[in-house]
């Protein structure tokens, strides 16, 4: 009788250690639990946003599905969340197209610009509202092969051009100065003359100090304080047309996804937009904080030459025409975003009223930023 009894324990001990939720035993007492890492620090507010996002899921599904939400190069480098994910390395992740740029030009319009004259929101809506949601859809499974499924979170908008040693007042300036900067910055820049490296966003303070890089963008007064670049540069340049927005990607293995019931799915979609909008709002603030503090230590914040935007911009549209002529799918993103933008765009350059307007009339002696 004890040899059946503890034979009969270990049988239901083997059973517990190898047992996995399925979708649909999942209860607060035993939740499926997903593991996930971001691209980015444990400071950034993209990060931010994939660990509010996990935050909410656990609380909107009651304690059903728990996320680990760790920051870049917990489990895999930066660059190699996407292919995690896709191999279920990690169940879930959180990376901006920029990260995978050589897998295919669309990433450029698929995450972050020029975008044809629309802000952070007006993407988000093209996204939401305009077809992007079928076009990530499509460029997942049939372009770039990989078995996720993903959602926008738009971030970080609009940035900064970047953190400069010393001052500059054209883009020839700029030909001699070693530019860490993402995305199609740098392939623009560099089509400009301006030596560029991309770089990770851990990896940029220690480059500038060592003398690796001689200027850097990363996102904003906010984000890049807390990365230390106002302790290596004193000359900050906005804006930049490089990037009007930060297309982050929340994704989740296309395996993992099948198996959720369809509460938990919508819960993950709709946990995206508030967490993304709230973090959002969070860091217009302490930015425009931020920005007064770098200020007050010392920073020379500087208006960026009309010129050298006007530059880059030429210079991007002959690139992207190149890409349009060669892709079709590429084509096809930016024929959307076009389509959209042109409707869009020109509505809010119409109808909306300027922003300078109101806004000088209540607060123009506290604008530190002013044009030439």
């Amino acid at each position: 009788m004890k040899k059946f009894l503890a034979l009969l324990a270990g049988a239901a001990l083997g059973a517990l250690v190898s047992w996995t939720p399925t979708a649909e035993a999942q209860t607060a007492d035993r939740p499926l639990r997903l593991k996930g890492q971001s691209s980015h620090p444990a400071s950034a507010n993209f990060h931010l946003i994939f660990k509010l996002w996990a935050e909410n899921v656990e609380k909107m599904t009651g304690g059903r599905v728990k996320i680990e939400a760790l920051p870049a190069g917990a489990i895999v480098p930066a660059f190699e969340v996407f292919d995690a994910v896709s191999r279920q390395v990690l169940d879930v992740g959180a990376s901006p197209f920029g990260y995978i740029l050589g897998k295919h030009p669309a990433t450029i319009p698929m995450s972050h610009g020029p975008l044809f004259g629309m802000d952070g929101y007006d993407y988000w809506g093209w996204y939401l509202d305009g077809g992007g949601l079928d076009l990530l859809d499509e460029f997942y499974r049939d372009i770039l092969k990989y078995n996720v499924v993903g959602f926008p979170a738009p971030t970080d908008f609009p940035q900064g051009l970047g953190w400069f040693r010393k001052p500059f007042k054209s883009l020839d300036e700029l030909k001699g100065v070693k530019l860490r900067i993402y995305g199609i910055g740098n392939e623009t820049f560099g089509r400009l003359g301006v030596p560029v490296v991309m770089l990770p966003g851990g990896e940029i303070v220690p480059a500038m100090e060592r003398g690796v890089i001689d200027a850097a963008e990363w996102i904003n007064c906010a984000e890049d304080k807390k990365l230390g670049l106002n302790n290596v540069a004193k000359h900050y340049y906005t804006p930049g047309m490089h990037e009007p927005v930060t297309g982050g990607q929340i994704i989740i293995n296309r395996n993992v996804w099948a198996k959720l019931p369809d509460d938990i799915k919508e819960i993950m979609r709709v946990a995206v937009v508030d967490a993304t909008m709230r973090r959002n709002f969070i860091l217009n603030r302490e930015t425009a904080q931020a920005c007064l503090d770098l200020i007050k230590e010392g920073v020379t914040l500087h208006r960026t030459p009309d010129e050298v935007l006007i530059q880059f911009l030429g210079e991007w549209e002959k690139i992207q025409a190149d890409y349009a002529a060669k892709d079709p799918f590429y084509k096809k993103v930016i024929d959307s975003q076009k389509k959209y933008a042109e409707l869009l765009v020109p509505f809010r350059l119409s109808w909306f009223p300027p922003y300078d307007l109101a806004g000088n009339f209540y607060w123009k002696d506290k604008v530190y930023l002013k044009r030439d």
